[in-house]
């Protein structure tokens, strides 16, 4: 009889775990080409210090932010799949976006200087 549950069990746990371990977000694979682009020209200016890159889902779809944390400007570089910059036209939308979008990844952090990015070390410009 323990057979009969174990067995069961053993096949749920394992269709679970295989599920999850697609989920994983990867860089290299699951960032857009033009994404990747605007990261790596990021990347390359040292002065560049705690910009973070988060994906979202929203109506379905992923929507990538770009965040500067010296920016006054909330969501002002928003964009969607193909790289269209998402523009709020109204309130309303705003917070639609605000209150639904789910999903959050981290994609990429800045972190200045003497930081490394694809094998590449960031310099450090002393004035």
């Amino acid at each position: 009889m323990s057979r009969l549950i174990l067995i069961p069990s053993f096949l749920i746990s394992l269709l679970l775990a295989a599920c999850d371990a697609g989920s994983t977000f990867d860089y290299n694979r699951d960032t857009p080409v033009w994404l990747k682009a605007k990261v790596d020209s990021i990347a390359a200016i040292p002065e560049t210090f705690g910009i973070t890159v988060y994906r979202y889902e929203w109506n379905g779809e992923f929507v990538y932010h770009i965040e500067n944390p010296i920016s006054s400007c909330v969501y002002c570089e928003l964009y969607d799949q193909s790289g269209m910059k998402v523009e709020f036209t109204d309130d309303e939308t705003f917070q639609d976006f605000v209150e639904n979008k789910k999903n959050e990844v981290v994609v990429w952090v800045s972190e200045g200087c003497g930081t490394t990015w694809h094998g590449l070390t960031m310099p450090c410009i002393v004035s």
